[in-house]
């Protein structure tokens, strides 16, 4: 087009629109398209922000209490406090109760004897913090316990009205693993095995803190109807302990004894006589031992 603009003189008197340079600027104007014009689309955000939309954002809720058929949760002041009602739960239903609250606190249900059913077998925390403590012998956050007992304090899990307590801080931002008693079924094996000593034990009364034949503790075990098994006791250099099955002498002295499962004990012996129970060699020894 800008070359037949060209060939038009604008000064020429009498423009004749007939003429072939008008005739082809006619033509070459009619052949071509209109623009077309684009249309813009807002994105939402920009709408939002054209309207004067105002978004605001709240803060998730904090939950107070949970409950399943495993355990229930409250929060009290500025703790959680757990109330195990199923010892024989799955231990994922306690996992689940405790996420729903923010905490991380696992709850592995082991079988042991009537002695440590309903009762913590012990507690593992983990995480870094920057305001542990302790309180009356028991770990603390933030001035708070963290505690799993039995309530009322003193009582026995395994009768009505005594149940396991945890107490978490609330915010607590470790994690928590605790193994509980649960009451063994028939044949499983009890994870407390170092409670046959102990008062209302298979063994209690037996004195092993000096040692005793096999002979002897055999004939007693065999009295109050238990069958024995036996292990030998072998020291590392270091003093550690292991353990390894074997059939003894009658003259092998006992130093310790486990309970195994419902009616089966095991002693813990060696071949020789040595100068001093390894059970209290300066490590935590087995509680009750003396009987």
């Amino acid at each position: 087009m800008t070359d037949l603009l060209t060939t038009l003189d604008p000064s020429a008197r009498g423009g004749d629109p007939d003429a072939p340079g008008a005739r082809a600027l006619l033509a070459q104007v009619m052949s071509e398209p209109a623009p077309v014009r684009r249309r813009r689309l807002l994105r939402p955000a920009l709408v939002a922000v054209a309207a004067g939309l105002v978004v605001t954002l709240t803060p998730p809720q904090i939950v107070t209490s949970y409950a399943n058929a495993a355990v229930e949760i409250h929060l009290e002041g500025r703790q959680y406090v757990a109330r195990i009602l199923d010892p024989f739960a799955d231990h994922e239903r306690f996992t689940e109760a405790f996420r729903a609250v923010g905490l991380d606190v696992r709850i592995r249900p082991l079988p042991v004897s009537p002695l440590s059913a309903g009762r913590s077998l012990g507690m593992m925390i983990g995480g870094t913090f920057d305001r542990p403590g302790e309180i009356g012998g028991e770990f603390a956050y933030d001035g708070v316990v963290l505690s799993a007992d039995p309530e009322p304090k003193g009582c026995e899990p395994a009768r009505p009205g005594c149940s396991l307590i945890v107490r978490v801080p609330e915010g607590f931002p470790g994690s928590v693993h605790i193994r509980l008693g649960r009451p063994a079924r028939p044949g499983e094996d009890y994870a407390d095995f170092d409670r046959a000593l102990a008062p209302g034990g298979p063994l209690h009364g037996v004195r092993l803190r000096h040692g005793a034949p096999v002979k002897d503790v055999r004939a007693e075990a065999e009295r109050r109807g238990l069958r024995v098994t036996y292990q030998r006791i072998e020291i590392a250099a270091d003093g550690g302990l292991s353990f390894a099955d074997v059939t003894p002498g009658d003259r092998w002295t006992v130093w310790n004894a486990w309970q195994v499962r419902e009616g089966v004990v095991r002693l813990l012996v060696t071949e020789r006589r040595l100068g001093e129970n390894p059970f209290y060699n300066g490590s935590a020894p087995p509680p009750d031992l003396e009987g």
